[in-house]
């Protein structure tokens, strides 16, 4: 089960993520679980197989505002790098900067 020691020692800034949920750690747990689970992941992982900078760009987005109200640090870096060179429509390797993204997802869904 996930627990607020438990994201803590995985890099998440509880604090600000509890300050955006009212300070409600039931409710903040509940938005984690939702937002690590989100379908966008997936999206974005068959654009980058795909090599879509238009799709991945879209889901790399949603995911970086719900990733981003949470608070949940190891993947809202990575994914904001992402963001940004797909906003710009980067012809990159998306691969190796996905890696981090779904490592810490990995760890956090593990978890729940």
């Amino acid at each position: 089960m996930i627990t607020i020691e438990k994201l803590n020692a995985m890099g998440v800034d509880t604090k600000q993520g509890l300050a955006r949920c009212m300070n409600n750690e039931k409710f903040y747990i509940k938005m984690v679980q939702m937002g690590i689970k989100d379908k966008h992941f997936e999206m974005l992982e068959k654009a980058i197989e795909e090599k879509n900078i238009a799709d991945a760009f879209e889901s790399a987005h949603a995911l970086k505002g719900i990733i981003g109200n949470l608070a949940i640090t190891p993947i809202y870096a990575p994914l904001n790098r992402m963001t940004e060179m797909l906003r710009a429509k980067m012809n990159a390797n998306y691969a190796p900067i996905y890696k981090p993204i779904k490592d810490a997802r990995e760890k956090i869904l593990s978890e729940l």
